[in-house]
C-alpha cells in the first residue's frame, strides 16, 4: 500500500479538531475506510472531501453518525442518479442527430 496516500488518523484529528472517537464511529457503521499500519491508523486521502462533509453535517448542523449515514446514503443515490440522467441525456442526444 502507498503510504503517500494515507493520513496518520491522529494528525487528521488534530488538524480538523475532531475526536479520535468520532472517526472510530464513522469507520465502525461503514461511513469511512481507515487501514492500519504497523500500528497505526491511516484515512485515505482521496476520501478526504467525502470525510469533511461528514464533519460539517457533524458539527454544523448537529448531526449524529446514523443521520450521516442516512444522509451520505441519499447523496450516494443523488450522484448515481445524476450520472445516469447525463448517460440518457448523451444516448438522446445521438439519436436526435
Amino acid at each position: 500500500m502507498e503510504t503517500d496516500k494515507l493520513l496518520p488518523t491522529d494528525k487528521f484529528c488534530a488538524y480538523y479538531n475532531v475526536e479520535y472517537s468520532f472517526v472510530e464511529t464513522l469507520q465502525e457503521i461503514g461511513l469511512i475506510e481507515t487501514v492500519v499500519i504497523q500500528e497505526t491508523q491511516f484515512i485515505h486521502i482521496p476520501h478526504l472531501q467525502k470525510i469533511e462533509r461528514i464533519i460539517r453535517l457533524h458539527d454544523d448542523l448537529n448531526i449524529n453518525p446514523e443521520g450521516i449515514e442516512a444522509v451520505q446514503t441519499l447523496l450516494d443515490r443523488i450522484e448515481r442518479m445524476n450520472a445516469e440522467v447525463i448517460l440518457l441525456k448523451n444516448r438522446l442526444r445521438f439519436y436526435e442527430s
